[in-house]
């Protein structure tokens, strides 16, 4: 046990110090985690024994839940109906066109059947959005443009997932093909159930979060952490897609009000590096170095046919109904970098035994490697020379701002005549701790009040509070009219 705690912090170490140098030298992090996981297993060769497939493909289902969770919990569902007809058309045709030029790709240069062509097509055409936004680092897309990309990201996962489902079961039950009744019906039953769990989680999630009233600031990412878990784990047992319906859960709860939002998170961005971190080292257990001279030529080959053949033409067939530049097409394109769900896709072709299963872990990896070298490294640059980037605040500044408005609430308040606070000055006045007087309302004008102001009768003062220091102002002004506090805009 001392062992493989001492592993675990060795590897997480590595991880913030690999992470780290990402945001200063511009490598792709993934690449570094990667070649971590290669260097262990090169030292250990006993670990490809302990940690098979099947236990790798569990484990990155899991962690790659964890972080749609936390996705879902940045897009609100604002933000869904703002992009939602181009990410569902690159979530659903955008998957479909890039896969099957990736399948012809892939059975031309590889020389492999059909079927187990298919599956690398499959795996190759599933994007990653925080590959996308940790390579951006400090540049703003513009906010309709993030939009696309981060819920396009968060939805083609189970668009691919369920593919990569239908093509497992034709390999091994060996029949020819599905017919397209019986793959409608799958697809509706998959989506149908994810869908509806995961606004049913969502919804329970947000009244949760909104009744609680917990003694400790880290309960509240337990409750968020529990709801994840829950519904990504009835859907799949249902045989519904777990991945849409977690993204989905999260996306639900950030549109609800949340004690301790920045608590929350923080959690679940912290969690998310570290499930990564832990999810690309373990699979870079299955990747042997060497092999990849027998790979490299076929890799590039499918590499540069996934960058600048299959994703371009899926984003401009998805998006031709669109109104989007040129540029914003070109970028979207360019922005489709791969993570690790093409990976853990590959994994379950792996647990299949399909037909050329250990050339199709080599190419994946290949080719998710050269995105994120060949993309991650270019992405900024490319925004920045199309003028897609906008100046926004800092991200702490609009996170503030939404604690702000979950944790305070507006009370209006107004001096009556003869009240004994008519005449004094507003520092003299013995506000409860966690309040401020913001404005007073003054013969239809707004004053913007200081110490020295001095309240008169018919003033309608306007006092930003904590909720707990409501009944406190009440007393205050027991002899004024208190009106109901309510939430900020």
């Amino acid at each position: 046990m001392s062992v493989v705690s001492v592993m675990v912090a060795v590897v997480l170490l590595s991880g913030v110090f690999i992470a780290s140098a990402h945001s200063k030298i511009g490598l792709p992090a993934m690449v570094g985690f990667v070649a971590l996981g290669c260097a262990i297993a090169a030292l250990d060769p006993d670990l490809l024994t302990a940690i098979s497939p099947d236990v790798a493909t569990n484990l990155s289902s899991l962690a790659l839940a964890m972080i749609l969770f936390d996705g879902g919990l940045h897009t609100t569902p604002q933000r869904v109906r703002r992009a939602f007809w181009p990410a569902m058309s690159l979530a659903t045709l955008g998957v479909l066109a890039q896969s099957a030029i990736m399948t012809a790709l892939a059975h031309a240069v590889l020389r492999l059947p059909w079927l187990s062509s298919a599956m690398l097509g499959v795996a190759a055409s599933s994007t990653d959005a925080a590959s996308v936004f940790s390579a951006l680092g400090n540049t703003s897309l513009k906010a309709r443009l993030a939009d696309v990309l981060e819920v396009e990201s968060g939805t083609n996962d189970p668009m691919t997932f369920f593919l990569m489902t239908v093509l497992i079961d034709l390999a091994r039950t060996g029949r020819p093909g599905l017919r397209p009744l019986e793959v409608a019906v799958l697809f509706a039953a998959q989506m149908g159930i994810g869908l509806g769990v995961g606004l049913a989680a969502g919804y329970l999630g947000r009244k949760l979060l909104a009744a609680a009233r917990l003694d400790t600031p880290g309960l509240y990412p337990a409750v968020t952490l529990a709801m994840a878990l829950l519904s990504f784990g009835m859907a799949q047992s249902m045989s519904g897609s777990g991945f849409l319906a977690v993204y989905l859960t999260g996306v639900v709860m950030a549109g609800g009000r949340m004690s301790e939002r920045l608590a929350v998170l923080r959690f679940h961005e912290g969690l998310a590096w570290i499930v990564q971190i832990v999810m690309f080292v373990v699979l870079g257990f299955f990747l042997v170095p060497r092999d990849f001279a027998d790979v490299a030529v076929p890799g590039l080959l499918l590499a540069y046919g996934a960058i600048f053949v299959a994703r371009p033409a899926a984003v401009w067939l998805s998006t031709l109904f669109f109104r989007m530049t040129a540029e914003e097409r070109w970028f979207i394109a360019w922005a489709g970098l791969r993570g690790a769900a093409p990976i853990v896709l590959i994994l379950f072709a792996v647990e299949a035994h399909v037909q050329g299963y250990i050339a199709l872990v080599e190419v994946v990896f290949f080719v998710v490697l050269v995105s994120a070298l060949v993309q991650g490294m270019t992405v900024e640059w490319l925004a920045e020379r199309f003028g897609l980037v906008q100046a926004t605040p800092p991200e702490s500044m609009c996170e503030l701002l939404a604690i702000a408005r979950e944790a305070a609430v507006m009370v209006p308040i107004v001096v009556m005549p003869g009240s004994p606070r008519a005449g004094k000055r507003l520092r003299d006045l013995a506000f409860p701790p966690d309040t401020l007087c913001y404005a007073v309302v003054r013969g239809g004008k707004a004053i913007v009040p200081r110490g020295s102001t001095r309240i008169r009768e018919g003033d309608h003062l306007l006092v930003l509070a904590h909720e707990g220091a409501v009944s406190e102002l009440e007393r205050l002004f027991h002899e004024d009219q208190v009106g109901h506090a309510e939430a900020l805009p």
